[in-house]
């Protein structure tokens, strides 16, 4: 191979993994579109059995809506805690209206699959193309939205985090007049304060994602153990705290941790197999790495870091052609993932 040669596959590989571990687009909040004060537009969908939801101006009351994506990890937590927040609001005598929006190819079908039984109080509309995200210019999922009833945008911020959802019903109910936030709009303290089991372990996991992105390793893995030890059936935490095991050199225990999870749909039948096949190709064990992660690709065939990994294993084979074309494949992956998260920006 020439010195050429070899600096392309050098490059080529430092840009996904660079790519891959910053993970999804930057942490922005808000649309890039439509800024708070500025009119809600008009827009029309329908949901998985057919019903379709009308906001135009002759809407009457306060809108929440929340943006979801196809293969959105937290969905059925998501929808579950919006169902309780919307409930809650409505039984105090509110009249508003709350819903949420199923965006990218497949839209349809990755609804039935993750909640085949719907939920009364938060319906789920289906945007498949993305066309209410170009819109506002929605830049990342999960994004909260509400709308006064002027119909003006009062609030919008996009990311999962454990205040999430308490910000999201503290900014509705003072839409709808129930609580007032400070002068300056923001929240009041109170509403963040939940000592359940559910707010400690979303803080413990969002503290540990913080931790992640600045190469904390140790104490991010600390983290993650303790919002484990509060859900240890959270399948999405259990998988971050393996694959953060393989980037902290921690390969026999990432193995450990991919053993014990119980998967039940391809993508998590994929993501431990990915774990594994990480852990052993850091490991040295090339031909168990490659066969792990050629079956994590067939359940999963959109995971950047199953390419990379496997563009790692051709290149210590010294495949060199087959280690590019798993690096550019990876690239593609994460350049249109970037691209379908904010539609028709610039």
């Amino acid at each position: 191979m020439s010195v050429l040669q070899y600096r392309r596959l050098v490059w080529c590989a430092v840009i996904v993994l660079g790519l891959v571990v910053a993970g999804s687009l930057p942490g922005q909040e808000g649309l890039r579109r439509i800024r708070a004060g500025e009119p809600m537009p008009a827009f029309s969908l329908s949901a998985a059995d057919g019903k379709r939801f009308v906001y135009d101006a002759n809407h009457d009351g306060v809108l929440g809506v929340v943006f979801l994506k196809t293969g959105q990890d937290h969905f059925t937590r998501i929808a579950d805690d919006l169902e309780t927040v919307v409930k809650e609001l409505k039984a105090s005598g509110n009249r508003f209206d709350c819903v949420g929006v199923m965006s990218g190819p497949g839209a349809k079908e990755s609804l039935q699959t993750l909640d085949p039984d719907g939920h009364a109080s938060f319906p789920v509309l289906l945007d498949p193309t993305f066309e209410l995200w170009g819109k506002l210019g929605v830049i990342a999922a999960p994004t909260a939205v509400v709308v006064g009833a002027d119909h003006k945008v009062r609030w919008a911020k996009a990311g999962y985090g454990y205040d999430f959802i308490p910000n999201f019903r503290s900014r509705l109910a003072q839409a709808l007049g129930i609580r007032a936030g400070g002068a300056d709009g923001s929240v009041p303290v109170e509403t963040l304060k939940n000592a359940s089991s559910r707010a400690r372990f979303e803080r413990h996991a969002q503290m540990a994602r913080s931790l992640a992105a600045r190469g904390r390793f140790d104490m991010a893995i600390a983290e993650f153990k303790k919002a484990r030890a509060l859900d240890p059936n959270t399948a999405d935490v259990v998988f971050e705290l393996g694959e953060l095991l393989c980037r902290a050199g921690e390969h026999e225990a990432a193995l450990e941790i991919a053993g014990q999870v119980q998967a039940k749909t391809d993508r998590e039948k994929g993501r431990a197999l990915l774990i594994c096949g990480w852990a052993r190709r850091r490991m040295g064990e090339l031909d168990i790495a490659q066969s792990l992660l050629t079956e994590s690709l067939k359940l999963n065939l959109k995971s950047p870091r199953a390419l990379y990994e496997l563009g790692q294993v051709f290149q210590a084979k010294g495949d060199m052609d087959e280690a590019v074309a798993h690096y550019r494949r990876a690239l593609a992956l994460v350049f249109e993932e970037q691209e379908t998260a904010a539609p028709g920006t610039p």
